[in-house]
């Protein structure tokens, strides 16, 4: 696979987010979520999304501005794993808005995190893929990544998720 970049410097920008861009960033997170067939809950997704922009020992969000426009964001959250001596990241969101893809802009953003991560140390990133989700497969392979051989499991303990789905 061949990584296209956009076609001028100009047209966009990648950038720390600030707590200004916490209605269209739920937006972008929204859309992600559909698209990924992801459960999204407003209320719980917000508060997590505030907690994030609040404090950086969590991790950090970038956004892709494309001419004044948030089209895109990534998030990069910090997991301690001894296997991989002491920080990973983890991303645990890409997206870009439909029209804005495949020109370039999740491989910068994927740049963007393995600069932050290098500069900080930290000696590996992880993230997760749908199954069914092929064509992003053979996107982050194009840029390095390597399935493992484990099975991603979760267990979701919020009182809250068993008092909704008891009903």
């Amino acid at each position: 696979m061949k990584i296209r970049f956009a076609s001028t410097k100009a047209a966009h920008k990648i950038r720390l987010a600030k707590f200004s861009d916490f209605d269209r960033l739920l937006r972008l997170v929204a859309a992600y979520y559909r698209f990924d067939s992801i459960a999204f809950d407003e209320r719980v997704t917000g508060r997590a999304l505030r907690r994030l922009l609040s404090n950086k020992s969590f991790g950090r969000i970038w956004v892709i501005e494309w001419e004044g426009t948030l089209v895109g964001y990534m998030v990069l959250t910090f997991n301690y794993d001894l296997e991989y001596g002491g920080l990973e990241g983890l991303v645990t969101d890409l997206f870009v808005a439909r029209r804005f893809r495949r020109k370039g802009l999740g491989a910068l953003m994927m740049a963007t995190a393995r600069n932050f991560c290098r500069r900080r140390g930290i000696s590996a990133i992880e993230l997760q893929v749908t199954r069914h989700n092929r064509a992003t497969q053979v996107f982050y392979r194009a840029l390095g990544f390597k399935a493992l051989d484990r099975i991603v499991m979760s267990l979701d303990i919020r009182p809250d998720f068993f008092a909704l789905n008891a009903k």
